[in-house]
């Protein structure tokens, strides 16, 4: 478990399957991430076990947001596809409902996560990509040291459009200069 101020991540597991399905199934937070497209208790079953798979194998590492004060499962951070030779990964966060947004809980989860990849994996870079539109996004992730490497034009359609993603980065060194 990795515990901050007002979040701590702790593994994903099945107990939070029922959040799981409820959040991803959230139009309202599924457009951040792409077209949304409902998923049924058993797709989000057999994700849940491709999950476990990735996680044993390192290549993956999830977790749960918690809110310190009552347990409330916030959403989800995880970082995809660690390359152990270049020690990167990839960054991706949600926050599953608009109440908790805008709350700092987002900023404390990536905070908690990056310190885990540096401390705890020793990775020397991160990356990910975030919707142009998502700008609430783009400022927690440049208030975390993350810097805007490129765009990828009207790369995705969603809500009826075509959307602009930017690609970031961290690199562990660069924070400490």
């Amino acid at each position: 478990m990795l515990s901050g101020q007002s979040v701590r991540l702790v593994i994903l597991e099945r107990r939070h399957l029922d959040d799981i399905v409820k959040g991803w199934n959230n139009p309202e937070m599924r457009i951040h991430l792409g077209p949304y497209i409902p998923n049924s208790r058993e797709q989000e079953e057999k994700w849940m076990d491709s999950v476990q798979e990735r996680m044993n194998r390192r290549k993956d590492f999830y977790f749960a947001i918690e809110r310190v004060s009552d347990d409330k499962f916030l959403g989800t951070t995880a970082l995809h596809d660690v390359d152990w030779l270049s020690h990167s990964a990839t960054l991706g966060i949600t926050i599953h409902e608009s109440e908790d947004w805008s709350k700092g809980y987002g900023t404390e989860a990536v905070e908690l996560i990056l310190d885990y990849a540096w401390k705890h994996l020793n990775l020397r870079r991160v990356e990910l990509m975030v919707h142009a539109f998502n700008e609430r996004a783009v400022r927690v992730y440049e208030k975390c040291g993350f810097s805007m490497i490129g765009t990828a034009h009207r790369k995705y359609y969603i809500d009826g459009k075509y959307v602009d993603t930017h690609y970031m980065e961290v690199i562990r060194e660069d924070l400490d200069a």
